[in-house]
């Protein structure tokens, strides 16, 4: 399926593709109806993403005529803080983590996207260049967005554009309010919190699987990896077990009662 755009024929970015060969890439998908790993296939994905909420299928396919679905090994390094912010990308199967390097050369870790995530857009629609780190930490499938086909459409339809900048908007404000939140958490806290959203369960026993290993955790929530151990000792007491990757929570209540005490002044 081929669209067109002001300067001639380009993909459409839910026809499985590569934008070539690369060391890192080492997959090359065969069908648009390819399943990413319960997220239902490309075209659902995009389509599910806050971004693009109430949009008709004919504005979306406009607004993603630049695009192409590519293959990143772990360890892959998306883009630089300081690049320039060409395209954004939307999450089909891995994930990703945008991170800042402190002055001692140390990674902060500002976000991880997983599954039917999109990440970068600020980026794109605003400064022109990208302010972090972005790495693949699980091998990834990502549609990449171009910003020409993008922009375009914007730009020649100003309602669409208002209804994505207020989807960017809320983005937003749920970042700097997490980043409020972990200033005013304790440790546990913040690794009790991240844990307690990995389940919908609200009561009895669960088993949680970490999406990445520790030391990303670590960084996620804001604490240095030695210190993620004596915090998760720390959490026996409230029921947390770990095992590798692997935390069973004897009781999910117990430990949300025990975050929501501590948060409110009533707990250790």
């Amino acid at each position: 399926m081929e669209m067109k755009a002001s300067g001639g024929p380009v993909s459409c970015p839910c026809r499985p593709s590569c934008e070539g060969p690369t060391a890192d890439c080492d997959r090359t998908l065969s069908t648009p109806q390819r399943v990413f790993k319960g997220q239902g296939n490309a075209q659902e994905v995009v389509a599910a993403l806050p971004l693009f909420d109430g949009i008709l299928p004919e504005v979306l396919n406009r607004l993603l005529a630049d695009s192409a679905t590519i293959s990143r090994r772990r360890s892959t390094l998306l883009f630089g803080a300081g690049d320039e912010a060409d395209c954004f990308y939307i999450v089909l199967d891995g994930a990703v983590k945008l991170f800042a390097l402190t002055q001692d050369g140390r990674e902060s870790i500002v976000e991880i996207f997983g599954p039917g995530t999109s990440f970068a857009e600020a980026a794109m629609l605003s400064t022109g260049r990208f302010p972090l780190h972005a790495e693949v930490i699980e091998d990834a499938t990502l549609i990449r967005v171009g910003r020409r086909a993008f922009l375009y459409t914007l730009h020649s339809d100003h309602a669409l554009a208002y209804r994505m900048l207020a989807a960017l908007v809320k983005w937003n404000r749920r970042l700097a309010g997490e980043i409020s939140d972990l200033k005013e958490l304790t440790p546990w806290q913040r690794v009790a919190e991240f844990l307690l959203a990995q389940t919908p369960a609200t009561e009895g026993r669960v088993e949680v699987l970490l999406p990445f290993n520790k030391e990303v955790l670590a960084s996620r929530v804001g604490i240095r990896r030695e210190s993620l151990s004596r915090v998760l000792g720390r959490l026996r007491v409230l029921g947390v077990h770990t095992s590798g990757n692997a935390i069973r929570i004897d009781d999910v209540n117990l430990l949300r009662r025990a975050c929501f005490e501590a948060a409110n002044g009533r707990g250790a």
